[in-house]
């Protein structure tokens, strides 16, 4: 049994038989007077309250379904992806920061844009071929690879930035540290750059991503048959998909 369990069960005992005490001192008080709606109502209340209690108790500490940045997260949460809403919140806590600014807002308009730049490429396809035929499949299927791809990036982008701190890495980033602090913060540093370069490298493939997405719109917007245009700007996405790789 958990601790907050036995103190919980402690805590209604404890307010049970106060309320005990109390509702018989008003039960005895109103027969007296000769009010006895009065008592039964009291009865009543008394009764209720020492149900409600150990209930509470219960309700109080009872295990929660764990979040997804909880660090005891089940498997199944840990490949839960950060949803854009999450994503952006994220990145909105480092948007002015001097070192880690121009990424997280990077990070933020990418959040904001991919809704439109897959709803645009989706709506091309349907357009342009029959639902469900072979045409319909390849084109759909290397757009929706795309919308998974530029997620996931941005969901690795998200916690990595998540982990880093503006103040540390402009103090670890500072050409006089070697004077001002005694330990070697070298380590720490080169923690800092991987991590940024391998997010700068996520806004860089999720950029290459939404071009070629846009030009994939406007060609299958086109009322000539620029099916060789059109193969060709599916194969580029295809080939970024198939090199970008997921960090978790």
């Amino acid at each position: 049994m958990s601790g907050k369990r036995v103190i919980a069960i402690v805590l209604s005992i404890i307010l049970d038989i106060l309320t005990l005490i109390i509702g018989l001192v008003v039960i005895f008080a109103s027969i007296f007077s000769g009010n006895f709606p009065g008592a039964l109502i009291a009865f009543l209340v008394v009764l209720g309250l020492m149900i409600a209690f150990p209930l509470l108790g219960v309700l109080v500490t009872k295990e929660r379904t764990l979040k997804i940045n909880d660090k005891r997260r089940s498997d199944k949460q840990e490949n839960k992806i950060l949803n854009v809403k999450e994503i952006k919140r994220i990145a909105s806590k480092y948007k002015y920061g001097l070192f880690l600014g121009k990424t997280a807002r990077a990070i933020a308009l990418q959040a904001d844009i991919i809704g439109n730049k897959i709803n645009e490429a989706r709506n091309a396809v349907n357009n342009r071929f029959a639902n469900g035929s072979i045409t319909w499949d390849r084109y759909m299927g290397v757009v929706e690879s795309a919308a998974d791809t530029a997620l996931n990036n941005l969901d690795m982008m998200a916690r990595r930035i998540s982990v880093l701190d503006e103040k540390e890495y402009a103090r670890l980033s500072n050409p006089l540290r070697s004077i001002t602090h005694k330990e070697d913060v070298s380590g720490r540093l080169e923690f800092y750059q991987e991590n940024k370069q391998l997010i700068d490298k996520g806004i860089s493939e999720n950029e290459m991503m939404f071009n070629k997405l846009d030009k994939l719109t406007l060609e299958l917007g086109k009322d000539d048959d620029g099916s060789a245009r059109t193969d060709a700007v599916i194969e580029d996405i295809e080939e970024i998909t198939g090199q970008v790789k997921y960090y978790n």
